[in-house]
């Protein structure tokens, strides 16, 4: 199902497109479905979003996983992105997975969470955020808003210190309406997970072009009914 509400343009926006007013587009898919365990070639879903000739100004993620019903899962294992057939933000890649560590973090927790650009914490390093160590393991389910992991490397071989070019940021220009796809793996066997549902949102601005060409038009109009100065 997909809805829209019209929100106030940033001010630079504004200032920039005068009139122009910016609109959030969500899209959910609440279908269930097993990640193959111990497999590259993981499982993907898709979301269509019809916002005309929008373009993003920001995208978020909503993701809910667990482990498959009576089984276990590791957070660890995981790699997941989302694309809109153009660009790529790479959301987990092998949480907790750093020198000497190859593994990754070894949470067998539920994950409700959001993926925002303006989230203040990385997911790759979640227990540092939530339990203030490597070490800790989660007591509880996995919440909250997170920056997106941002590691566009080699799963076999991330890192936490690997750069993060591959945020949520990289959407920011694009054109709204597509067909974007949620990719899932498991690259370890042994555990399985599911998706439980997933999301977006996207708040996005008519192009520019087309907003300034309906300004004129209207300035236009505006101008053959006032009646001409004498």
């Amino acid at each position: 199902m997909i809805a829209m509400r019209n929100l106030l343009i940033p001010a630079l926006l504004a200032a920039t497109v005068p009139g122009a007013t910016a609109a959030v587009w969500t899209a959910s898919d609440n279908t269930v479905s097993a990640i193959p365990d111990g497999s590259s070639s993981g499982l993907a879903r898709s979301l269509v979003i019809n916002a005309g000739s929008e373009t993003i100004i920001s995208v978020e993620v909503g993701l809910n996983l667990s482990a498959t019903s009576g089984g276990t899962a590791f957070l660890g294992d995981l790699y997941v992105y989302v694309t809109n057939g153009t660009d790529v933000a790479v959301l987990a890649n092998r949480p907790g997975r750093r020198a000497g560590f190859p593994a990754g973090y070894s949470d067998n927790q539920i994950v409700t969470v959001t993926f925002s650009p303006v989230a203040g914490s990385d997911f790759h390093d979640y227990r540092l955020t939530e339990t203030g160590s490597h070490n800790t393991a989660l007591s509880g389910p996995l919440t909250g808003l997170w920056q997106a992991d941002g590691r566009f490397t080699d799963p076999a071989t991330v890192l936490d210190t690997d750069a993060r070019t591959n945020g949520l940021g990289v959407f920011t220009g694009d054109a709204a309406t597509g067909t974007w796809s949620l990719f899932a793996a498991d690259l370890s066997s042994g555990a399985t997970h599911q998706i439980n549902s997933w999301s977006l949102t996207i708040t996005a601005i008519p192009e520019p072009g087309t907003t300034a060409l309906a300004a004129l038009a209207l300035a236009g109009m505006a101008r053959r009914r006032r009646p001409d100065k004498q």
